[in-house]
Parts: C-alpha cells; sequence; structure tokens
C-alpha cells in the first residue's frame, strides 16, 4: 500500500511535456496544483545553455508557493533524447496542507510522465537551494563520493549493463519496482528536522531525530543534540522508533538510521513499523537527498552503546561502498541479502566475527 493523494496529471500537462520531449525546445516547465489537477503553469524555451537558461527558472519560485519545475538538460540518453531535471520546491512558509499534497503527489507525477526521462532530482525548500549556485553543489556533493577500486568499476559496469538490459526487454513504459511494504507521508515537521540534519555542525540545530507513526503519518518525536554515549538513553524504551542520528567519529560524521522495536510492542505496531522502514529510508533520500550510512535495529536500546555505535559505522565507511549498485552488488556477490540491517549483540554475548555484520531478517 502506497500513500499518494490521488492528484493526476491533466491532459494538458500531458502534452506539454510530451512536445517538449518530441521537440527538445523546451527548457522548462512549471507544474503546481490547480483544482486537484496537476497543471503546467509556465514554460521557458531553450535559448542558449543550461546555465545561462537556468537564471530563468528561479523565477518560477515564489516566496510561500509550493511547485515542481522540470528541466531539459544538455546531455542525451543512449536513445538520443534530452535527459530532465527534477525539481522539488516546497517553502517552509507555505501552508501545511500544500506541503502534504506536493510531498504525496511528486511520485505519481514523474511515474504518470515517465521515469525514465528524468535522471537526477534536487528538493529543497529555499530558492538557494535550487538555483544555479544550489544546483552545482548538489552535483558536487554526488561526484563527493570515495574513489572506487578497479573491481568496484567492473561491479558498476555489470550492474547498469543488466538495468539497460532490463530497460531494453520491458520498454520505457513499464512500471519501476519500487521499495516493498508501507509507505507513508512525512509530516511538514519532519522534513524540517531532518533537513536540518543536511547542514553543517555549526548551522544545525540537532544531530538527532526520532520519528514515529501516528494515523498513517510519520510524525516528529524528538530532535535534540545527542552525546554518542546517551543516544540509548535518549530513545523511547517503550515504543518502536525510527532514529536518524550523525554520529561523529575519526574526524568526520556519518548518518546513521536506528530503528528500534522493543519487546513490549504490540503485535500491529512491530508489523507496521517493520513493513516501513524501508520506505523511511528511501523518503529521506528521495525528498531531501540525506544518505544512510548505516541501518541498525534493536529490540533493547541498551545495546546501542557509543563503542557498538562507533565499530559499525567504522565498519561500514572503511569497507567497500554499502551503498548505490555497487554495494549492493558487492553484498549480492558475497552471499548476504540485500536490505538487512546490522542488530547489536544483547549483553553478554559473544559478538560475532568481524566480516559477519549482518543478522537474519527479522520474525516480526
Amino acid at each position: 500500500m502506497s500513500h499518494q493523494s490521488g492528484i493526476q496529471v491533466s491532459e494538458d500537462l500531458a502534452k506539454t511535456f510530451a512536445d517538449a520531449v518530441a521537440t527538445g525546445n523546451t527548457r522548462s516547465i512549471r507544474i503546481s496544483i490547480v483544482n486537484e489537477s496537476l497543471e503546467a503553469t509556465g514554460t521557458t524555451p531553450v535559448e542558449s545553455s543550461l546555465e545561462q537558461d537556468y537564471t530563468k527558472i528561479t523565477d518560477f519560485f515564489e516566496p510561500a508557493t509550493p511547485a515542481y519545475v522540470l528541466v531539459r538538460l544538455d546531455e542525451k540518453d543512449t536513445k538520443g533524447g534530452y535527459n530532465w531535471l527534477f525539481l522539488c520546491y516546497v517553502p517552509d512558509n507555505a501552508k501545511v496542507r500544500d506541503k502534504m499534497l506536493y510531498a504525496s503527489t511528486r511520485a505519481s507525477l514523474t511515474k504518470s510522465l515517465g521515469d525514465s526521462h528524468f535522471t537526477d532530482s534536487v528538493y529543497g525548500t529555499a530558492e538557494s537551494e535550487l538555483n544555479w549556485d544550489g544546483y552545482k553543489k548538489h552535483l558536487a556533493h554526488k561526484k563527493a563520493d570515495a574513489p572506487l577500486t578497479q573491481r568496484e568499476r567492473e561491479l558498476a559496469e555489470i550492474k547498469l549493463a543488466e538495468a539497460k538490459a532490463v530497460s531494453d526487454y520491458q520498454g520505457t513504459t513499464t512500471r519501476k519496482t519500487f521499495a516493498p511494504g508501507l509507505t507513508f507521508p512525512m509530516a511538514d515537521n519532519v522534513l524540517e528536522a531532518l533537513g536540518d540534519l543536511k547542514k553543517s555542525k555549526d548551522d544545525r540545530a540537532h544531530n538527532f531525530v526520532s520519528l514515529y507513526l501516528e494515523k498513517e503519518t510519520i510524525e516528529l518525536d524528538k530532535a535534540a543534540n545527542v552525546p554518542a554515549n546517551q543516544v540509548h538513553s535518549t530513545l523511547a524504551a517503550d515504543a518502536p522508533r525510527f532514529t536518524f542520528y550523525l554520529l561523529e567519529h575519526n574526524g568526520t560524521e556519518s548518518l546513521v538510521f536506528i530503528y528500534t522495536c522493543p519487546s513490549s510492542s504490540k503485535i500491529r505496531e512491530r508489523m507496521l513499523y517493520s513493513s516501513s522502514k524501508a520506505n523511511v529510508i528511501n523518503a529521506a533520500d528521495s525528498q531531501l537527498d540525506l544518505k544512510v550510512v548505516k541501518k541498525l535495529e534493536t529490540s533493547d536500546i541498551a545495546d546501542l552503546t557509543e563503542e557498538y555505535l562507533v565499530e559499525e559505522v567504522s565498519s561500514a565507511t572503511n569497507a567497500a561502498p554499502a551503498q548505490g549498485i555497487v554495494g549492493q552488488r558487492v553484498q549480492m556477490l558475497s552471499g548476504q541479502r540485500q536490505g538487512q540491517f546490522s542488530r547489536p549483540m544483547a549483553p553478554g554475548r559473544r559478538r560475532p566475527v568481524a566480516n559477519t555484520t549482518t543478522a537474519p531478517a527479522s520474525q516480526d
């Protein structure tokens, strides 16, 4: 089950985008939700390079009005069509209902227009995050990943070749597969709290964001500055929680996702949280570009000591990249199942050998 707004692409918007793809003469299309429908509310033509045309795109951003903007890039795909950039602008001072509508409609918009057209996306709450400088910072962040070894490059090429083969066989209109499980929208204060984690240490208000499920919505439980040795004492001890935590170690910071589900939790809670944890991570990634370095889960928060957190994150950052297509391929080739979470060992138990960091999938 996925939580969508039910708002559909209008015939006019579908035709506008189809014409833009066919001719390649349209640089950008602004899309707004008008009378419960997705409508094209502005376009700009291709006049020069992307950088020069981009200045006109920022005119679409109004201080308190969310909008989607589709931007035609100058690069082409293997079939000769132009790639497109998807911008999602949801200002902090927009109405709560508008924030929720634009957040829950984003996926259905790109799917209706054709996911294959969009090679990149940027989510922003301020014009500065989506203007040309903001876009360049986004690209620089994407390129800042650790350099790949020759073996990792080979695995990446294998994965890309496999994906292309599947795409060529199924056709571009085939519905893409998304993460299984339940998907619930994030409340506006959740997006704000998680977005703060992208800021530098001196500029952000917190490094710990705890979330809970309430009436099919991801709600904010707590946002605070928490030392690593106090994480276990800050988490709720009597109910499940999803927590994003910036851990300082070895002179750097890594984002950790922690799923805690006490043994005393109700069966329905255990099922809901277990089924939706993957999509909470996906939402943070797709909507806010938050990259989780390590995923952990436990039924006993006392297990989450500073020593354990540092050990797990250090092993993840020192090993081959555990995210993206290369990391997934490495896990598959090494015999580990994808999507698993590392579980802390209960106190007093013997720890596994160094190269065993994932546990059997949860039976909850």
